[in-house]
Order: C-alpha cells, then structure tokens, then sequence
C-alpha cells in the first residue's frame, strides 16, 4: 500500500507541473492560435495525465481527460480553429479536470457529476461539429485491420511507462481482435527481475483509424522502442476475420492453449471484489479487510505536501559538506576524549572548521530550499483575463523577472496577498475600456508584475497605468470613519496607508470581486507575518504601484543582540540603519508626551523598548544610553537600549502554536547559552511609533 501511495503521490505532483504549463499555453494560444508548438505542448500535457491517470487506476479522470484530449486533437489536424471560446471551454475542462485530481487525492467526493457531464458534453459537441463539417464526412471510412509489433525496451518501467496503457489505448481507437504474445525473453522465476519487462507482442486492430492516428498513441516511446504499425494484406484479413469473429475471448483463449477451460470458468464465476472472494474463501477475517480499508482511507485524505524539487548538483555539496562535518566532529571527539590534557590549538583548529563547515551548509540548505517565482506569477495570466472578461475590460499583465529565487515557505503564503491586489488593480485600478477612451489612453489597461532583489531583500511590485488612488477620498473617509482628524498634516503615502485599516473601503458599489472593505488589511497582516513591508505610490489618472519587501527566508537571519535591562533581544540587522549615542540637547519633546530626537537635523521618534514590553531598563536617560536607528519601508525610528552585545545568526522559532501574539514581537530564538531570546519585529514597532 505504501508503494502505491508514493506513486498516486508522483501522479499528483507531476499533474499539477503539467496542468500550470497546460494553463499558460492555452492562454497563450488565445494571443497565437495558429501557433502550433502551443498547441502540441497542450496535447501532450493531457495526453500525459491521461496515460499516468489510466496507470494508477482513476479511470474517471483518465476519460474525462480523453475526451479533452479529442478536442486538441482534432485542433492538431486543423479540423477545430483556436478561438476565445474554446479556450474558455478548455479553461473550464483544466479547472474541473485540477478538482477531480484534488478530489481523488483527499477522498472528497464534491464535484457534482452534473457539472463533469456537462463539459463533457461541449467537448463532444466541439467534436461532432468539426465532424460534421469535415469535407470527407460523405465517404463512409471501412474499418480496417493494422498488425502491430511491439517491442518495448526492458528499462521501459524506468520512463514511469506502463505498456498496457497503450493496449488500452488502441482498444479506444477500435477492436483488438487478436493479441498474440510472445514470452521467449521471459526468464525463469528466480531470474525474474519485476523491474524489468520481458514481453512483447504482435497485434492486429480493426479501427477506421488512419496509421497516423494509430502511431500517435506511441508518439512518446517510438524513438527509443520499436514499434511498427501497417496494413494487413486483403487475403489474410479474411484469414484473420474468418477465425476470430463472433468468439468470446475465454474461447480463444482456450484454443490458442493459454489457459485451461476450468480457469476461465473459474474467473467469469468469481467476478466479485477482491476482499469479497477473500472473505468468502476464508482466507481472512471480515474485520481485516475493513481495517486496512478504513486506513488505505486515511492515508488518501492527506492535505497537499509541499514538495520542491532539487538540482542534484546542490544535493551533491550538501553531501560532501555532511561528509566534512561527520570527519571534523569524530576529531573533536578524539581530541575531547583523550586523557591527557587537550591541545588547545588543535582544539580550537577544528571548532573553527565546524562553524565554517556549519555555516557553509545553512547556506547550501537554504540555497536548497530556493525556488523561481515564476510557478507563482504564472497563475496571474488566468486571473487578469477571467476579471478582464467578468468586468468587459482589456487587461494585459506583463511579468518581469520571474526567475527571481525566494524562499518556498514565503512562495506559499505571498499567493493569496498577491491574489487580491491584482484583483483590485483590475476592479478598482483600472479604467473601463470607454473611460480610457476619452482619457486619450489605450483601451487596453496593462498591469505589470515584477520581483527583484534589492539590499539583501526580495522586492515585488504590482504596477497599472490605471485612474491612481484619490487621495481626498482616502481622507474624507478616513475622517468619517474617525481615523484622523479633519485637520491631520500627513503626507500621500501616509494617507494611502489608511487603506489597509480593517473595513475600510472607498468603493461606491459592492461587487463580487471587491469592496467590502475585508481584504486590504488581511494583506497587510499576510505581509507583517512574512516580516514585510509594503509601500505605495500613486498618481492620479497614472496609475498606482503596490511595492512589497520580503526577507529572502524565514528560517535564519543575521541579527545584533541589545539588552535592556535584564533581556536580550534579537534585532534584524537588514532592519539597522546606525546606532548613536544622542546629546541631551538632542532630545525633544512634543504635547510632553511623544518623544523624538534630532538625528543631523531629521527627527526621529524615539521608542523606549523598557516601556513596551513592561521591563526595568539600566537606564532611562537616552543620553547615556544607547540609540539604534531602524527603518521600515521608508520610514525611520530609534529604539532605546541599554546596550549591544554583538552580532549573531539566529534559527528563527514560531510562537503562535504556544503563545499569544504580543505587538512588537515576530518569533523568538535560543541563544549559545540555551537561553530563550525574543526577535523584535521592527516593522510593528515602526507603525507603533506613528
């Protein structure tokens, strides 16, 4: 069961790679139909799925997909146009094809046959037309017989190829009539390696198929096998047809001497489930077979894994760096276990090799654990064009580098964020195509998408050239709502921040895309726990740019620990901009209650970590302390300590499974000494000082 789990688990993961790939070349066809190389990378993700669902037995998906795959045929041959439509309706198919595989992997039997049966139902009626309107639709085509010879290679099993996916194939295109195998190259049973495929066979279809059509079922395994497929000579077909028509299988299969007559018999009377015969036969208890049922269901409802896949040259390093580590750690125990006094030089000879030879495999992991974003900006195709239509606009997205490599676990969590932004710059952001129109701008609106690095940092920005932010509008409902005052002095990007206040929205209608007010401040706290930034710059009538700043991973940073008082703090070095100690001239006042200090003519507000997190700090003066100056985005803050202690690399540990969120703080860490540290999180202590 185990070994069949793995495999459903293959199919899965390599369906859901074909189905992305599948779903941006058809959008790409939209743009291109008469590009074919599209048009065969589509059929041969859905020939694929396909094959390997008919290999793991999800016959249901292995049809549904066949019947898709009819349709792109017949695009092959030129019989249906490409045209928005049909790549609709194909959309539609790849959209319930990725629930029905969803739907089989966790046992969840939810998708309503009604909707499978009416996709179904286009696609048949996108074949029957095409058909219909075939020049040769009068010439009534005589079935005919094809011998077939195939010899598949023994390694054939290590391509993920079962050869009795294309028997079951070429039984879809007509009637195998005869099947005749040969077993010279099977060895004895001790000899049997199941591994290896020893058969080969040499068939004859009757099909009113083409021998194109025929071949096209080996189109992928007739390089490297050999495979020969042609037309039968008239006097054996009549051979052939004399001898084999109106039998039953089981009767030929006793004739040719393959099987007795009691074992036929034997078969057709045991046509019952498996566990069924068992039962009956007292082979096994009732009990057993409902156990392992009970837990071959289970193991199907699993949740998605995430998985990554892995250059093999980085898992190459990263076994000669373990190797490194296990040679230098034997030597420390060597040396540690020796009774006489341990050399010191030696000693400390081999503890710097281990902290080089540990740092140099946290960063082959975490060069493991990097992945393009490209997997994650491609969806976005399919979304700009669903909204465009939805919302009778002209949309374009443009993507700008997409091999830009991030951390998998942010890769995960920055889709929904990135999701609702690019809806927003459709609904909101952009014009309608008649608004534009008269604005002297092209009807078409173009949203870009990009990701780069930038100061040790991963940037993404969302761009469209679409109406901006009205700043007035932000600030008179920002005032209704009791946000500000009517007399607030604050800046655009100040006033484009309310946005991101929970129930806070500017739109005039509800639609189902946006405007409840629900989604911007989820986006923003997505973005904190990632420990993001995001900033925003808008014109009016130009346009509006979301830029969104991620660290490259969550589990290691290069933090400087402080102290105040009696705690040590971690504080994310990306996050320092300069530590000073200020002049007592330098530190002012406002209303005698907020705090700033003159940093070379900037001020700056100050922040007094002992009074945030409740603790006795040395000393409360900040003119005899210390002052480190930390910047979010582009806003700046100082927070006072007591002291700095040095710099230090810290594994990152989650407190939400344990512990209630505490403003301020984003995680904690364990210091050399097994000591618990808490990692500030600047970006919250930043708007805390606003």
């Amino acid at each position: 069961m185990d070994d069949n789990f793995e495999i459903i688990e293959t199919f899965y993961q390599e369906s859901k790679d074909l189905m992305s790939a599948m779903q941006n070349d058809l959008l790409g066809l939209e743009e291109n139909p008469d590009n074919d190389e599209l048009i065969n990378n589509v059929f041969r993700c859905i020939h694929t799925i396909k094959g390997s669902a008919g290999f793991v037995d999800l016959t249901e998906i292995s049809s549904f997909a066949h019947a898709q795959e009819n349709v792109l045929q017949m695009v092959r041959n030129k019989q249906i146009s490409i045209n928005k439509e049909l790549v609709t309706v194909l959309l539609e198919g790849l959209d319930c094809l990725k629930e029905m595989i969803e739907s089989a992997m966790t046992g969840t039997n939810n998708i309503p046959q009604e909707r499978i049966k009416s996709i179904i139902q286009m696609f048949d009626h996108y074949t029957s037309q095409a058909q219909k309107s075939d020049v040769r639709k009068e010439e009534v085509k005589s079935a005919q017989i094809y011998k077939l010879v195939l010899n598949f290679k023994e390694d054939i099993f290590d391509t993920d190829t079962d050869p009795l996916i294309f028997l079951l194939e070429l039984n879809g295109l007509g009637e195998i009539i005869e099947a005749n195998t040969n077993i010279s190259k099977l060895p004895a049973l001790d000899r049997l390696d199941p591994l290896r495929f020893y058969l080969s066979w040499v068939i004859f279809l009757k099909t009113q198929a083409s021998k194109k059509e025929i071949e096209e079922v080996f189109l992928f395994v007739k390089d490297d096998n050999e495979i020969e497929v042609e037309l039968c000579e008239e006097s054996y077909l009549e051979h052939v047809v004399e001898t084999m028509k109106d039998k039953k299988i089981g009767d030929i299969l006793i004739e040719k001497g393959l099987v007795s007559d009691e074992e036929v018999n034997k078969a057709l009377a045991a046509q019952k489930r498996l566990g069924q015969i068992l039962i009956e036969e007292g082979s096994i208890m009732p009990n057993k077979i409902n156990a392992i049922v009970e837990q071959q269901s289970q193991v199907r409802k699993f949740k998605e894994m995430s998985t990554i896949r892995v250059d093999t040259g980085k898992l190459d390093k990263l076994m000669n760096l373990v190797g490194e580590l296990v040679i230098t750690q034997a030597r420390i125990a060597q040396l540690t276990s020796k009774k006489e006094k341990v050399n010191c030089i030696e000693l400390s000879v081999s503890a710097d090799s281990l902290e080089r030879i540990s740092r140099d495999l946290q960063e082959q992991i975490m060069r493991v654990r990097m992945v393009p974003i490209e997997s994650t900006f491609s969806q976005f195709f399919r979304l700009v064009r669903d909204l465009g239509m939805q919302k009778s606009k002209k949309v374009q997205l443009k993507v700008y580098g997409k091999e830009t490599e991030l951390d998998k676990t942010i890769i995960e969590q920055i889709n929904d964020p990135l999701t609702h932004m690019i809806r927003n710059s459709v609904d909101h952001g952009l014009e309608s195509p008649e608004e534009r129109k008269e604005l002297g701008k092209d009807q078409t609106g173009q949203i870009e998408l990009e990701a780069y690095h930038e100061s040790g940092n991963i940037v993404i920005e969302i761009r469209d050239d679409g109406r901006g932010l009205d700043r007035d509008k932000i600030f008179s409902k920002a005032v209704e709502k009791r946000l500000i005052s009517s007399d607030a002095q604050m800046t655009d990007e100040a006033v484009y921040q309310l946005i991101f206040n929970p129930g806070f929205s500017t739109a005039d209608q509800v639609s189902e895309t946006s405007g409840r007010g629900v989604g911007m401040d989820v986006v923003k706290n997505n973005i904190s726990r990632l420990r993001g930034t995001i900033e925003i710059y808008s014109e009016k009538g130009k346009g509006t740019t979301f830029k969104i700043q991620l660290p490259l991973t969550l589990a290691i940073i290069d933090g400087m620990l402080v102290k105040v008082g009696e705690e040590v703090f971690v504080l994310p070095i990306l996050s320092i901009v300069e530590s000073i100690q200020p002049r007592k001239e330098h530190v002012k006042s406002i209303d005698c209650k907020d705090e700033v200090i003159n940093v070379r003519g900037e001020y700056l507000p100050l922040i007094r970590l002992h009074e945030v997190f409740n603790i006795e700090a040395a000393s409360k003066n900040p003119s005899e302390a210390l002052v480190i100056i930390v910047q979010s985005g582009k806003t700046k803050a100082c927070l006072l300590v007591d002291d700095i202690i040095g710099q230090q690399q810290a594994v990152i540990k989650s407190l939400d499974d344990n512990f209630q969120l505490i403003n301020g703080i984003t995680g904690a860490t364990i210091l050399g000494d097994g000591t618990v540290s808490m990692i500030l999180d600047v970006p919250a202590l930043v708007k805390l000082s606003e």
